[in-house]
């Protein structure tokens, strides 16, 4: 790369993360530098990142990567063992009805990540608002976990650790996030995390009771 675009990435990073820029640079450059650039010094891009805005942007980065590294995933592990369902037997007969889980599930993917993003950003935020932390609007948790999420998500490609590997690179990315924003330390991450999974598992709860109430059991 030439000088002059090399001191065009460094505009990019300043006014990070270079993935906003997309649409002046093009679409898989950006996603390729904003990939690198998290892997070699996360706290630098999170300490550039917008506190507000742009919250398409950063949403858009997480949905096509899991999607991508989900469907490419899948394709691996269907070369593997020779089972081209997209869904494990146990929870098709679980499921039960007849359907076809498995392209359902293909199909309501983007939405299942979407809500996945909002929901763990808004009980994070929640939590943190409980412990004192809240320093930054909704827009910044929004951000922190969905370029984290986004970021980690190449690693389910691999086969069998993938998925673990996923989860621990995304909460070391959101650790180093809050650090760098919020300046938490990693007990009170643990805190707000913890306390983020108890209260999404109590709505989910109170959820499945109101349903139970109100919706009539089969005859």
């Amino acid at each position: 790369m030439n000088q002059e675009y090399n001191e065009y990435l460094e505009q990019l990073i300043i006014d990070g993360p270079p993935w906003e820029k997309r649409e002046t640079v093009g679409f898989f450059q950006t996603l390729k530098i904003t990939i690198i650039e998290f892997f070699r010094n996360p706290a630098r891009v999170f300490a550039v990142m917008r506190r507000s805005g742009d919250m398409s942007s950063a949403l858009q980065y997480a949905v096509f990567l899991q999607i991508m590294a989900t469907v490419i995933s899948l394709a691996i592990s269907a070369a593997i063992s020779g089972n081209t369902q997209l869904i494990p037997p146990w929870m098709n007969d679980l499921l039960g009805g007849g359907y076809d889980w498995g392209t359902i599930f293909l199909i309501s993917m983007p939405v299942m990540v979407i809500l996945e993003q909002y929901f763990k950003a808004f009980f994070l935020n929640l939590a943190l608002g409980m412990l004192g932390q809240a320093h930054y609007p909704f827009d910044t948790v929004f951000r922190i976990t969905a370029y984290s999420n986004g970021t980690a998500a190449p690693w389910m490609i691999l086969p069998s650790i993938g998925g673990f590997i996923y989860i621990g690179y995304s909460f070391y990315l959101m650790l180093v996030g809050f650090r760098t924003i919020y300046g938490l330390r990693g007990g009170q991450f643990f805190l707000a995390i913890v306390l983020a999974t108890f209260l999404g598992f109590l709505s989910l709860l109170l959820i499945s009771v109101v349903l139970a109430f109100f919706i009539p059991a089969p005859v």
